[in-house]
């Protein structure tokens, strides 16, 4: 029942011989282990488990937690459960637990207590970790960041599931979090609409929004007739492949809420996801009607004779250029992108060659291989200047499905710069709705080329990391760079070698390394080597200027990040401090990661490395 061996090595150890032995066990201040074994090890293991044991007891014996009770093979469940969660506490709590060594090998005896006023302290800190969650949850919302908004709302409610009194924590409101929170979900889920588009041979393409708005990302289950399968929605697109001539007039789907397998990273909430009943919520199970009208085959035959890719460009995006940032198309680069979306719809990748750049060809290629591609409805393109008199085509949304393992699909906007001469010079994925429009109308004194540079720069970023580029990530990292990769541990990240110390509160369960740039980049090659796939989203950002340095551009990024890979997946916060003085050739100076449960005044920022 007790992970002993996390506690040994995951908190500090104290040796006050001083105290009487006498007082603690008969003081009701204090629990209390004492252990017997040939070793120290192993003595002090006995008593760590020993001390568990005694908190469980007295938890249990006071427990105010209703529980759904049935009868196993004559055990009531019930009872097996609160167990369980009361060996959550086991496993992650304490972290003030003394040790006296009382004799060594080969007859050692060792005796671990703590002050019960831990257990209180504990509970504590979990209640505000919910609340912090609910927080999160509610910001995602106004984003319309569905699948984080439901991921933070379960984490809460699972989180008070375990607290000793439930039906004590409460909000700021005086909401009773244990009976509110599912309300809160329920509510979501109430809100997002599935409904059918059209279906193109084995892939099913369906328009997700919440609360009459296209969603700006929403994850989900479906079953493709043969098994289940993961996909996402993307500003409000989402698509489903289906079995090989597998035919329904119905689809079910689920949409995520608990996200277990993101919590893989995280010891705490791993143990409590694993203990506590997945809570079910009837609204997030949908049976979606198909219309054959709105078919693949039959739309064909109702578009116009001679309609062509550029007649629909300019309708139906969210993403929309201001007056001044709008671009009028050159015939030459209209028919481009006539060819390049025609090799898109077609698969006949190879008839678009022509028309781009060497750079662009890599870029292209390795695209094409990104899982199995299709575009997502009709494109439907806008255009914004871009740097140097080049044009930006975005709004071609394109869903890309891998089949390894569970089946996963992603839904992408795909980005083609054109350059004057009317060729196409890069492509990347695009950053999403929200996090475009930060770029892209904050900051009005900015001109528009910096903008586009930003754009540029975040955009080509990721998509070195989805397609695996290892030589634009070694070309952008600068060599001396700080790099800081950030995980979720139970013990005290290490000290930065830096300029200075930062200590952060809510910060003492990330474990921060340090990583030279050569470093960085062979685990990362390594990283890529073992996943099929790599995903990244962003989501809101903020962006400074760091204006008082005139002789170079230097910009301070912070971003939210959605990591998914075939082995991992995580979310939080990147932070970039980028030199941007060469626009063709940005070299990142600092790169951290934090998760993002953390307060938002915690995180990093350029103040921490440079003086604003």
């Amino acid at each position: 029942m007790v992970a002993a061996c996390l506690l040994t090595t995951a908190f500090p150890q104290a040796t006050l011989r001083a105290q009487n032995w006498d007082e603690i066990t008969t003081s009701p201040n204090y629990y209390f282990g004492e252990g017997h074994g040939e070793t120290v090890a192993a003595a002090d293991e006995m008593a760590l488990a020993n001390l568990s044991k005694q908190i469980s007891t007295y938890v249990k014996a006071d427990f105010n937690m209703k529980m759904e009770e049935k009868s196993v093979n004559g055990e009531v469940e019930g009872n097996r459960q609160m167990t369980n969660i009361i060996s959550t506490y086991s496993q992650v709590m304490l972290t003030n637990v003394h040790q006296w060594v009382v004799n060594k090998e080969p007859k050692a005896k060792v005796r671990r207590y703590m002050e019960r006023s831990e257990l209180k302290r504990f509970f504590e800190e979990r209640t505000a970790m919910a609340l912090q969650n609910i927080d999160i949850a509610r910001e995602a919302l106004e984003k319309r960041k569905v699948d984080m908004a439901l991921q933070y709302y379960y984490r809460a409610l699972m989180l008070v599931r375990t607290l000793q009194y439930p039906g004590e924590a409460k909000d700021a409101e005086g909401h009773v979090l244990v009976e509110w929170l599912p309300k809160c979900i329920d509510d979501v889920l109430e809100k997002v609409k599935v409904e059918y588009d059209k279906r193109d041979g084995d892939r099913v393409y369906m328009l997700f929004s919440y609360d009459g708005e296209p969603v700006s990302s929403i994850d989900f289950m479906y079953n493709d007739g043969r098994a289940e399968c993961n996909g996402s929605a993307k500003d409000g697109q989402g698509m489903l492949e289906m079995a090989k001539d597998y035919q329904t007039d119905v689809y079910h789907l689920s949409i995520e809420y608990e996200y277990k397998d993101g919590e893989s990273g995280d010891v705490e909430m791993q143990s409590v996801y694993d203990v506590i009943p997945r809570r079910n919520f009837k609204r997030a199970h949908l049976i979606i009607a198909a219309k054959p009208q709105r078919d693949a085959a039959s739309a064909q035959q109702t578009q116009p004779k001679g309609a062509s890719a550029t007649a629909t460009m300019q309708t139906g995006i969210h993403l929309q250029p201001s007056g001044t940032q709008a671009a009028q198309l050159t015939p030459a680069q209209a028919n481009v992108m006539e060819k390049v979306l025609q090799a898109i719809a077609t698969r006949r990748y190879a008839t678009a060659e022509g028309v781009m750049t060497l750079d662009a060809l890599v870029r292209w290629r390795e695209l094409v291989k990104y899982g199995r591609g299709r575009v997502v409805g009709t494109p439907n393109i806008v255009f914004f200047k871009g740097r140097e008199d080049r044009v930006v085509a975005r709004g071609l949304q394109m869903a890309f499905t891998f089949e390894r393992g569970t089946k996963k699909s992603f839904v992408e906007d795909v980005v083609f710069t054109l350059n004057p001469a009317g060729k196409i010079e890069n492509l990347a994925f695009g950053l999403g709705q929200v996090a475009a429009n930060d770029i892209l109308c904050k900051h009005p004194s900015w001109q528009e080329d910096t903008r586009e540079l930003i754009m540029e720069f975040m955009e080509n970023y990721k998509t070195a990391y989805c397609l695996k580029d290892s030589n634009y990530i070694r070309n952008v990292f600068a060599d001396d760079a700080i790099i800081i990769v950030g995980n979720v541990a139970k013990q005290k990240g290490a000290n930065l070698p830096d300029r200075r110390q930062l200590s952060m509160a809510g910060q003492e369960k990330i474990q921060r390394t340090r990583y030279t740039k050569e470093q960085y980049l062979r685990n990362l090659n390594r990283c890529f080597r073992r996943n099929e796939f790599i995903n990244l989203r962003f989501t809101n950002n903020d962006v400074q200027w760091l204006e008082k340095y005139d002789r170079e551009e230097l910009f301070a990024i912070q971003i939210g990040q959605e990591y998914h890979s075939s082995t991992y997946s995580d979310r939080g916060y990147l932070f970039l401090l980028v030199d941007m003085t060469d626009h063709d050739q940005p070299q990142i100076k600092i790169r951290t990661w934090q998760p993002n449960w953390t307060d938002m005044k915690n995180l990093y920022s350029v103040g921490d490395f440079y003086d604003e």
